[in-house]
This record gives structure tokens, sequence and C-alpha cells, in this order.
């Protein structure tokens, strides 16, 4: 089952200038822009037991995947997890993410720029 930034992604505020990370609210099916050299930095909830696999899958090396950590405080509705990313070099990428339990499956295309 693949799920596209449904409510099982929660992807945090847009903050677009500057040279901090880039985070954002996206809605199913579009992609996300960000400029080569930028952090981009993706929250998701899990919904029930378990957390997303890290690493997660990337499609090119457009997109590099840095760390994840666990957001506090915890929700009990599941787990929250902060994935970083780099902005490599101009391309799409496409990230998979796998919850360790159910195999839920969300994707999310990035385009750098």
């Amino acid at each position: 089952m693949t799920v596209r930034l449904s409510a099982a992604l929660a992807l945090v505020a847009i903050f677009g200038c500057g040279s901090g990370p880039f985070e954002a609210y996206a809605a199913p099916d579009h992609a996300i822009s960000i400029k080569v050299g930028r952090e981009l930095d993706l929250t998701i909830r899990s919904v029930g037991p378990g957390e997303y696999a890290s690493p997660p899958t990337i499609s090119s090396a457009a997109i590099r995947f840095i760390d994840v950590t666990s957001v506090t405080p915890p929700v009990p509705a599941g787990d929250t997890q902060l994935f970083r990313f780099e902005a490599m070099q101009p391309g799409d990428a496409v990230i998979t993410f796998v919850q360790s339990s159910g195999g839920l499956t969300v994707q999310d295309t990035v385009h750098v720029e």
C-alpha cells in the first residue's frame, strides 16, 4: 500500500529563505522543490505501533540522507520522527519511507534546482 503525504506523513512549516533548513507542508501528489545545498527536514508521524525505517530509500543522488531523530514529546497516536536530507545536485528524487509494523509506505518527490 502506498500513501502519498497522507495522515501518516506530517510535513512541518515553511522556511523559504535564508540558510536554515527547508521544511514544508505538502499536499498529496505534489512535489517539494529545494535548491542545491539546502537542508530538507521531513517530519513523519506514525499512527499506531512501529516507526519508519532508517535510512529511507532514495531514488537518485539529488538528495542525500543525513540522519533521523525522534521528536519529543511523544504523542499517544504513535512515534514522530524527523528525517534530515541535503540537496546535493539538480534533479528529482523519490524518497520512500517504510513503516516497520504493517509495511505502510510513504513516498515523497523532491525536485532539486
